[in-house]
């Protein structure tokens, strides 16, 4: 091949297009054969969707049948929450004491960290311990306004319960 306006022969391929590399003039498009795709059976796409569609749900299920208390989930990050900051026991116990208090139906629709984040904060200041909303807050992977925010309507939740 040759450029038509130079005539030099060293035309080289850029950007899908013949290019002369003499005098940059574009010598026309390069044509390719159509590529041909694999046809793939429509029935063989609809069953591996429906196999794996399966197992998704299959996998959800299991999830299901495992339901945990919310109670159950509280008292675990609480328990977690004692050991990682290193309180004192009688922390432990009376954090779980007032959650046994507490009314199910209380902190339905609440995130389960927040809420044993925020009673183990109650706990430790009651008790003059130095744990702050931070600290607390960081070890749940929470904002220590949420804790704020819980503080305000447990502390209140309390004064009921007495």
């Amino acid at each position: 091949m040759e450029c038509p306006y130079c005539g030099s022969s060293r035309i080289i391929i850029s950007n899908g297009e013949y290019v002369c590399a003499e005098c940059g003039s574009v010598v026309g498009p390069v044509l390719y054969a159509p590529l041909q795709k694999a046809q793939i059976d429509v029935r063989i796409k609809r069953i591996s969707l429906k196999i794996l569609l399966f197992k998704l749900n299959e996998e959800t299920i299991k999830d299901a049948n495992i339901k945990i208390n919310l109670k159950e989930k509280i008292k675990k990050y609480i328990e977690e929450l004692h050991k990682d900051l290193g309180a004192p026991g009688y922390v432990l116990a009376e954090a779980i004491a007032v959650l046994d208090l507490i009314n199910k139906r209380r902190i339905q629709g609440k995130n389960p960290r927040v809420v044993a984040a925020t009673i183990f904060y109650l706990i430790a200041n009651k008790h003059g311990l130095s744990y702050d909303k931070d600290l607390v807050a960081k070890r749940l992977g929470i904002s220590k306004l949420s804790i704020r925010d819980t503080a305000t309507y447990l502390r209140k939740l309390c004064k009921e319960l007495r």
